[in-house]
């Protein structure tokens, strides 16, 4: 069975989010590592974030290994309209670089950056709560406040 590597730079950086879209299917191995050159937003209208290209930015998340092609399904799923997964440059905590899959705006329109930076802790104590209430009602990321 063939594995991939996925950098999670918002809401999936929390464990019970990945529990909660994954299932048995969550990685079991993840680590804290850093996208190079994308910066992240607060998406409008809504209580997750958005990266945005930035050749001098670097954004905090988790890089997880070992994602099954039925997780990445689930994944796909779970972003829905507006993102697409593409390889990028990750860099680990050791200082090793590799290539890793990350949800990127897919130049739809369904997901806008607002001027705003993202704070995973501001999100993890002000919005998690009911992010999962909603979550557990679909299988889409809540679209909404």
């Amino acid at each position: 069975m063939s594995s991939l590597k996925f950098f999670f730079y918002g809401t999936l950086i929390d464990p019970a989010v990945r529990r909660a879209v994954l299932g048995g299917k969550a990685p079991k191995r993840v680590e804290d590592a850093t996208l190079l050159g994308w910066r992240r937003r607060k998406a409008e209208r809504v209580t997750f974030p958005v990266v945005v290209a930035d050749g001098r930015a670097k954004t905090p998340g988790v890089l997880a290994l070992d994602v099954t092609p039925e997780a990445k399904a689930l994944l796909d799923a779970y972003e829905g309209k507006g993102y697409r997964a593409e390889s990028w440059v990750v860099e680990r905590a050791d200082g090793k670089r590799l290539q890793a899959l990350v949800y990127v705006p897919d130049g739809s329109g369904a997901v806008r950056a607002s001027d705003t930076s993202w704070d995973f802790e501001e999100w993890r104590t002000t919005h998690k709560p009911a992010f999962l209430a909603r979550l557990k009602t679909t299988k889409t990321a809540p679209r909404g406040r």
